[in-house]
């Protein structure tokens, strides 16, 4: 990989091999929110059940999940599945006024949930285009539609939230199911957008040019916009998008993050070449395995997501602290609605079980977000593949490594940590592979398969994010080292947590509550934020029976749900369980 020896001749000179880290060191800064978005296509799906389902649970598990990407804010009023073919009712007429009642209340499902909306400005409403791809031939009402649309989103969210929003001009302007004209057009277009948005007087966050990186035309167009803002300096632009995925069509073989390195090295080059003077930040907004969202494919199911959202954070990163700039990598992996089945192979961040498409189980790829809360905002080191990807941070939770490989054959390697300033720590090792956290290989791997209530139960608990040994609470670092030996087999990811021993038990867990779901009860309480929490330990007993276990330990989001239980009264006990492994005082329920 270009630019990677120079990486690792820094951590030599640091006297650092990437399996042994010291806790002094620094590399440089680790940003979370750099790879924690997913995406959905259309805006009307968000205040649909099994949208707000799925946004709950991503609730349920802070600091996993940052932003949301998410297409038709403004030709919202008609759900779209995968390409825009709808108007929608945002602005139906020149003469009718604007009605942004529809989007304003799916941002507001992001919003409340603590969720940052990544918007395209796409696509057009009948008082703008006749056809949502067209581009007019003047860019009047579509300026007239951004300035009022941001006017509304300040109105409803205040000016300091809708700052923190990223908006980018279009969606794949060099696709012809996206954009119905030209690239000539399109900076036309980007021209017009920008300056509705900086006549608008709303401090935001705004980029492009949004394209579809095909190795024939994405280096050449991403350079032509690239002199569009050389020749125009006033022209507002925060940050370059685009899409590279990691393989094109099956014939092309198994993906490679090297093709998501590759555009971002070709386009980090342009950028220093032609605009010097801009800090813009770099991002693969779609940075999936391959094309095709709505195409069923086994490995969105498995720990193959995991692993390869993993390596391109960590590949990523190290573009980071390679370059001093920003770049970013994120899924277009929350198209629930687009599962019909469950386990049919489409990329979501959950399926659904025979109960119905409300009822949802989380896939592997949701481990990645659980481990991705977890690292620190400090790099002490780094190793950015080909094959094996690993990084150490170190934050407020303590010492937190990510593993993966993405080929070869497995490795057993050694991690260590040195200069620990805590006399007593406590470890844990998650992990997802073949067999842990994986529920798409506890239900045999059938594409599509069948999940009934009994499945349900079982499948649940094997669907979170395990552990490959049990919690290790209060070891004594000798010399201030903790070691550790590391089986890694291929496209296995394991996120090794060092933390320091605190003797105080975790506060008790807030706001118990259950509704009925069909057959089911879904519980829910407000999650833990604290920095030394793990896990949370829930029972349940019938009657005046004996209380049982109902979820797996670790059970890291504020929820759980219990799969028919029995009848008759119930009652439940919920505990917080802190990484120094004490428990919080119980909190029960009865039904």
């Amino acid at each position: 990989m270009p630019g990677r020896r120079a990486v690792l001749a820094g951590l030599a000179a640091a006297g650092l091999a990437p399996g042994s880290v010291s806790a002094k060191g620094s590399l440089g800064t680790f940003r979370r929110g750099d790879f924690d978005m997913v995406g959905v296509f259309d805006i009307d799906w968000l205040v649909e059940p099994r949208m707000v389902r799925m946004l709950d649970a991503m609730a349920a598990s802070p600091g996993a999940f940052g932003a949301v990407r998410v297409f038709g804010v403004l030709n919202a009023g008609e759900r779209e599945a995968t390409f825009p073919v709808s108007s929608g009712s945002t602005w139906p007429a020149p003469d009718a006024p604007m009605d942004f009642a529809a989007p304003l209340a799916a941002l507001e499902a992001l919003v409340s949930r603590g969720l940052v909306p990544f918007l395209p400005l796409a696509f057009f409403p009948a008082a703008v285009s006749p056809r949502p791809i067209d581009p007019p031939a003047d860019f009047g009402r579509w300026q007239v539609l951004i300035r009022g649309f941001l006017d509304a989103a300040v109105a409803r969210f205040g000016a300091a939230e809708v700052a923190r929003w990223w908006l980018e001009v279009w969606n794949e302007p060099n696709m012809p199911p996206f954009w119905g004209g030209g690239f000539d057009r399109y900076l036309e277009f980007y021209r017009a957008t920008a300056a509705a948005v900086r006549d608008a007087g709303h401090a935001v966050r705004l980029g492009g040019p949004v394209i579809a990186w095909m190795p024939d035309e994405g280096p050449a167009l991403m350079r032509r916009f690239l002199e569009f803002l050389r020749d125009e300096p006033g022209l507002p632009c925060d940050f370059l998008s685009y899409h590279r995925k990691g393989v094109w069509v099956e014939a092309e073989g198994a993906p490679r993050i090297a093709r998501l390195v590759e555009a971002a090295e070709a386009t980090a080059a342009m950028a220093r070449a032609l605009v010097p003077g801009r800090r813009l930040a770099l991002v693969n907004d779609e940075a999936d395995m391959k094309v095709g969202f709505d195409a069923p494919y086994a490995p969105r199911l498995d720990e193959r997501f995991p692993s390869w959202l993993a390596a391109s954070a960590i590949a990523h990163a190290a573009l980071s602290l390679r370059h001093g700039q920003r770049f970013l990598a994120a899924a277009d992996n929350a198209n629930q609605h687009l599962v019909r089945a469950p386990f049919d192979g489409r990329r979501a961040l959950f399926t659904r079980t025979a109960a119905g498409p409300e009822d949802l189980l989380k896939l592997p790829v949701f481990g990645f977000y659980e481990m991705l809360r977890l690292l620190g905002d400090r790099v002490l080191s780094i190793e950015p593949g080909p094959a094996f990807y690993a990084m150490t941070t170190a934050g407020e939770a303590g010492i937190a490594a990510l593993l993966t490989l993405q080929e070869g054959t497995a490795r057993r390697l050694r991690w260590e940590a040195s200069d620990i300033p805590w006399p007593r720590a406590n470890l844990a090792v998650f992990r997802i592979d073949g067999r842990r956290s994986n529920a798409f290989a506890a239900a045999g791997r059938e594409m599509p398969g069948r999940v009934d209530a009994a499945a349900a139960r079982r499948l649940r608990r094997v669907a979170e994010l395990g552990v490959q040994a049990p919690l290790r609470p209060g070891l004594v670092p000798r010399g201030g080292r903790v070691a550790l030996d590391l089986d890694l087999s291929p496209h296995a990811t394991l996120l090794v947590w060092l933390t320091p021993f605190d003797p105080a038990p975790p506060a008790a867990p807030a706001g118990l509550g259950a509704e009925p779901r069909g057959g089911d009860l879904l519980l829910r309480w407000q999650p833990d934020r604290s920095p030394g929490f793990y896990a949370y330990e829930l029972r349940r007993r019938a009657g005046a029976g004996p209380w049982r276990r109902i979820a797996p330990m670790p059970l890291r989001g504020a929820e759980w749900v219990d799969t028919a239980p029995p009848a008759g009264p119930l009652e439940y006990r919920l505990r917080a369980v802190s990484a120094s492994g004490l428990r919080s005082a119980a909190v029960t329920l009865r039904r």
